[in-house]
């Protein structure tokens, strides 16, 4: 492995179609249990393509062994939001074991909140984070890391 390789948290959004591609036959064939060639054509994209970039994509989530991670979260200043937010974390079964917010300034502060994922699944702290970033308020979620990722 090569000391010069660097890992980055990027939006799916950000990614180009081929790399998008990827990722989605990738899921086909983990949820779906499609064949890779399967799963290739039902996508649209070429073997070439999936082959060049398959070995360097993964969900971040990946590993089973996540069990603490940290979120940041630019907030509007309003009434129950974190409130809100900490309903959604309870109802994931997550433990919060840090924060750390600031004033408002201006009307939107910054949270930290380190979480443990006391669930087998890490699914649900996919679909946690998009409960979070749905609420009206959430300005920015982002996953700032945690233990059990592996490089």
């Amino acid at each position: 492995m090569s000391k010069d390789k660097k890992y980055y948290i990027i939006d799916r959004q950000m990614l180009s179609n081929s790399v998008q591609g990827v990722i989605k036959v990738n899921d086909l064939v983990q949820h779906e249990y499609l064949t890779k060639n399967e799963a290739i054509k039902k996508i649209g994209i070429s073997k070439s393509t999936y082959y060049k970039y398959k070995d360097y994509i993964r969900p971040f989530f990946e590993d089973e062994k996540v069990r603490v991670f940290n979120i940041h979260i630019l907030l509007e200043d309003r009434l129950g939001i974190l409130s809100k937010i900490f309903d959604i974390i309870a109802e994931a079964e997550m433990n919060v074991l840090t924060i750390n917010q600031n004033i408002p300034i201006e009307g939107v502060s910054d949270s930290t909140i380190s979480l443990e994922n006391t669930s087998d699944s890490l699914r649900k702290i996919e679909v946690m984070l998009e409960k979070i970033n749905s609420i009206k308020g959430v300005r920015e979620l982002r996953v700032l890391g945690g233990n059990g990722f592996t490089s």
